[in-house]
C-alpha cells in the first residue's frame, strides 16, 4: 500500500499549462516586430487597432537571442611570477615595462604584509614572511592577481 501511494505522489499522471502562447492574424499591416516584454507580463494585444478595448489578453514568454560578448579578449598573460613555491625571493617577466611598479603582498586574512616597488632585478624578497599561501597584486590592476606559496 506504501508503495503505491508513494508511486502516485512522485509520478502524478496529470499536468498543467503554466503559459500558453496565441497568435492571430487578420488583414492589415505591421508596424513593428520588436517588443520589450519581460516573461510573465501581462500584454494585451487588440484585433482591431481602431478599438482599442478589444483584443486578447495574455500571458508572454519571449526569448531573448541577443548574444552576450566583448569584442576582443586576449588570454595571454602579461606577466610571469616564478617559482612557485618559493624559499625567498619570486622573479616577474613581463611583456611591458614595469619599473617604479609597485606591489603588494596579502596574506589570508586580506591584510597587506609586504608591499614595495618592484627593484630593477624584476625581484620580491619574501624571506621575512612565514610559509603560507599569499596573493601577489601590482598596484596598476593591469596584471592579474597570482597565489604564491611561500616555504
Amino acid at each position: 500500500m506504501k508503495q503505491k501511494l508513494l508511486f502516485l505522489f512522485l509520478f502524478p499522471a496529470s499536468y498543467c499549462y503554466s503559459q500558453s502562447a496565441i497568435q492571430t492574424l487578420n488583414s492589415g499591416s505591421v508596424i513593428g516586430t520588436r517588443a520589450s516584454v519581460s516573461i510573465g507580463e501581462i500584454v494585451i494585444v487588440p484585433q482591431n487597432q481602431n478599438q482599442s478595448s478589444s483584443g486578447i489578453i495574455g500571458i508572454l514568454a519571449t526569448v531573448n537571442n541577443n548574444n552576450l560578448e566583448v569584442d576582443h579578449f586576449d588570454l595571454t598573460e602579461k606577466i610571469t611570477v616564478y617559482p612557485n613555491p618559493t624559499v625567498a625571493k619570486i622573479f616577474f617577466d613581463t611583456k611591458e615595462a614595469i619599473s617604479n611598479e609597485s606591489v603588494s603582498v596579502y596574506n589570508n586574512a586580506g591584510q597587506v604584509v609586504l608591499s614595495k616597488k618592484i627593484d630593477s632585478e624584476h625581484s620580491l624578497d619574501l624571506t621575512s614572511l612565514s610559509s603560507g599561501t599569499y596573493l601577489i597584486q601590482f598596484a596598476n590592476q593591469k596584471f592579474k592577481t597570482f597565489k604564491i606559496i611561500k616555504r
